[in-house]
C-alpha cells in the first residue's frame, strides 16, 4: 500500500467510529428506503446498483496518488450544515426519501472534508450510480410509466395490423379474437428502461468513457428497450393469433423478458464499442480525455485526511454522534407513537374471508340484473377478494363493486388509467351550501369512443372513511405529494376496503345521468359498509 493510501486509510480509522454512529443514525430511514424500492419493481435491481457503486467506489480508492488536502472550509461547514439540518427534518417527517437524499449529500460533505473539490470528482461516478435509485418526486416515473405503455400499445398495434392479425386496440388492451392482452406496467418497458439505462451509466463509468457521450448512449439505450418492449408485445400477440402460443403469460414471459434484458445489455455494450471506433477513427486516442477520471491532480502538499472530523476548528468533532442521536431518536418516537417500525402493514398473505354482501333488487329506481352482457365499461378491482352487482335504470348500465383488502387508501385512478382511460378529472364529492365533504371521489374518464364515472370511497375496518391528501378537497399536504411519506407522528396502517360504481357510455353523461348514478351510490353504500363493519367486528368472526 502506497503512503498516500495508507494515509487515507488511516484517516477512515481513526474516524471509524464516528463514521459508525452516523451509519445508525441514517439506518433507519434508509431501511425504509430500500423497503419502498421493493414495493416498486422498476427499482427493485436496487442490490445491483449498490454492488455497482461499490465497485467503482473501490477502484477510485486505488486511484488515489497524491497527498490530500481537506477542501475550503466555508464550504465544509456549508455542506456539514445543511446535511444536519436536513437529516433533522427527514426524521421529523419521517421521510425515507429525504433520507436518502441526505445521505448522498452527507458523503459529498465527508469526501469534501478529505480531499475537496479532487476528492469528491474522484468518486463521482460512484455516487452518480446512486443516483439512478433515486426514486422521481411528483410521481413522475408513474407518468413515464403510463407515456411508455401507451407508446408500446399504439406502436404493436401499427405493427399488427401490418402482419394481418385481426385485433381491436382500446386504450391499453389488446382484444384479439377470443383473447383480451392486457399491457400491464411490466410490459410497459418501465423495469427495463429503468434497469437498461442503469446499466449503460455503469458501462460508461467502468470504461472510463468521456462524458460527452452520456447522451448519445442514454438515448440509444432507451431507444432500444422501447423498440424490445413493442417486439414483445407484438410478438407475442402474433404467436397467440395465429399458432395459439403464449408469450405473454406464466413462466414463458420471464424467460422472453430475461433474454430481451440480456439482449439490451448486448446492444448497449456492442453500441459503446462502436462510438468509441468513430471518434478514435476520427478524433484519434485523446477523445477520452474529457472523461470525468481524468482530472486535474490535486494539489500537493502535507497529507491532511482526516482534518474535517479530528481538527475542532471546523465544529463537527460530535457530528456522528448528533446524526445517531437524531436518527435513533426520531424511530423510537415513531415506534411508540404509532407502533410502527416504518414498514408497509399490508395484509398477510392468508387469503382474506370473503364476507356475505347482498344488496336489494331496486333501489333509488334502479334495477339489479344479473346479466353481464351490453355493458360499456368494466370496473377495475384491486383487492384480493371483490364482488360487483350490475343495475339498470332508463337504457343505463351502472355497476357497483366492493374490494378488499387494500394498503389503506388506494386511489383507483391509477388502475383505470393502467386500463387505457384518459382521466378528465378527478375531485372530492360534497353537499350542500357548505359543500360537506362526503369522503368520495369522483372520475370522469374517456377511453377511446367511450365515457365514464366512478364514484369510489375507501373506508376501514371500523367503518371510518379514509382520505387522500393529494384530492382536491382532502387537504392537499406538499410533502406527502413531493415525497409520499408519512409525518413523524404516524397513524396506524389501516387496512382498506373500497365501494365505488362506474356507469358510462359513448356519449359524455348527461348532469340528469350523473345525479342517477349518485343516488344510486349514495343509497348502496352505507348498505354494503354496515355488512361489511358488522362482519370484521370480532363478535361476527
Amino acid at each position: 500500500m502506497n503512503q498516500i493510501a495508507y494515509n487515507f486509510a488511516d484517516s477512515i480509522k481513526s474516524n471509524r467510529s464516528r463514521f459508525i454512529l452516523a451509519a445508525i443514525g441514517f439506518a433507519p430511514l434508509l431501511w425504509n428506503y430500500g423497503g419502498m424500492l421493493l414495493s416498486r419493481p422498476a427499482y427493485q435491481f436496487f442490490p445491483l446498483a449498490l454492488v455497482a457503486a461499490g465497485m467503482l467506489a473501490w477502484r477510485s480508492a486505488g486511484q488515489m496518488e497524491q497527498p490530500l488536502s481537506p477542501g475550503n472550509l466555508l464550504a465544509t461547514r456549508i455542506f456539514g450544515l445543511t446535511t444536519g439540518l436536513l437529516f433533522t427534518l427527514a426524521c421529523l417527517l419521517w421521510s425515507p426519501w429525504l433520507g436518502y437524499v441526505t445521505g448522498l449529500l452527507a458523503m459529498v460533505a465527508a469526501l469534501w472534508g478529505f480531499g475537496g473539490r479532487p476528492l469528491v470528482r474522484l468518486f463521482l461516478p460512484s455516487g452518480l450510480m446512486l443516483l439512478t435509485i433515486l426514486l422521481p418526486p411528483l410521481g413522475w416515473d408513474e407518468i413515464l410509466t403510463l407515456w411508455l405503455r401507451t407508446v408500446t400499445v399504439n406502436s404493436s398495434s401499427a405493427l399488427l395490423d401490418w402482419l394481418k392479425v385481426i385485433h381491436v386496440q382500446d386504450g391499453n388492451v389488446l382484444l384479439l379474437p377470443g383473447q383480451k392482452l392486457l399491457v400491464e406496467e411490466a410490459c410497459s418497458g418501465i423495469n427495463s428502461f429503468i434497469l437498461g439505462n442503469a446499466f449503460c451509466l455503469f458501462w460508461l463509468l467502468w470504461q472510463r468513457r468521456p462524458l460527452s457521450w452520456l447522451l448519445w448512449s442514454i438515448t440509444g439505450a432507451s431507444g432500444m428497450v422501447m423498440l424490445g418492449n413493442v417486439f414483445r408485445i407484438t410478438a407475442g400477440a402474433t404467436a397467440s393469433y395465429y399458432w395459439q402460443l403464449n408469450l405473454l403469460g406464466g413462466r414463458t414471459h420471464e424467460i422472453f423478458g430475461l433474454l430481451l434484458l440480456l439482449g439490451y445489455c448486448g446492444l448497449i455494450i456492442s453500441f459503446d464499442q462502436m462510438l468509441l471506433f468513430f471518434t478514435q477513427s476520427f478524433l484519434g486516442p485523446k477523445a477520452n480525455e474529457t472523461s470525468i477520471h481524468n482530472m486535474p491532480a490535486p494539489p500537493v502538499g502535507q497529507p491532511a485526511a482526516g482534518r474535517f472530523f479530528k481538527g475542532s476548528r471546523f465544529g463537527f468533532k460530535y457530528a456522528g454522534a448528533f446524526l445517531a442521536l437524531v436518527g435513533i431518536s426520531a424511530w423510537i418516537l415513531r415506534v411508540m407513537a404509532g407502533n410502527n417500525h416504518g414498514a408497509a402493514n399490508l395484509p398477510g398473505f392468508t387469503s382474506p374471508p370473503e364476507y356475505k354482501l347482498t344488496l336489494p333488487a331496486s333501489v333509488a329506481g334502479w334495477q339489479r340484473t344479473d346479466a353481464d352482457t351490453g355493458n360499456l365499461v368494466l370496473a377495475q378491482v384491486f383487492g384480493v377478494r371483490s364482488r360487483i352487482w350490475h343495475y339498470q335504470r332508463d337504457g343505463g348500465e351502472a355497476m357497483v363493486a366492493v374490494d378488499y383488502p387494500l394498503p389503506g387508501f388506494h386511489n383507483v385512478k391509477r388502475c383505470y388509467m393502467n386500463a387505457g382511460w384518459k382521466v378528465q378529472n378527478e375531485e372530492s364529492v360534497g353537499q350542500g351550501g357548505g359543500q360537506t365533504d362526503l369522503h368520495a371521489i369522483k372520475l370522469t374518464m374517456k377511453l377511446s369512443m367511450t365515457y365514464a364515472m366512478v364514484l369510489h370511497s375507501v373506508m376501514n375496518d371500523q367503518g371510518a372513511w379514509l382520505l387522500d391528501a393529494n384530492i382536491p378537497g382532502h387537504k392537499p399536504d406538499l410533502w406527502r405529494k413531493l415525497f409520499g411519506d408519512e409525518p413523524m407522528l404516524p397513524k396506524p396502517v389501516q387496512t382498506g376496503y373500497r365501494i365505488q360504481l362506474i356507469t358510462g357510455g359513448y356519449e359524455p353523461l348527461s348532469e340528469a345521468e350523473m345525479t342517477k348514478a349518485r343516488e344510486l351510490y349514495f343509497s348502496v353504500r352505507p348498505l354494503l359498509a354496515a355488512q361489511l363493519v358488522n362482519q370484521l367486528q370480532p363478535s361476527a368472526k
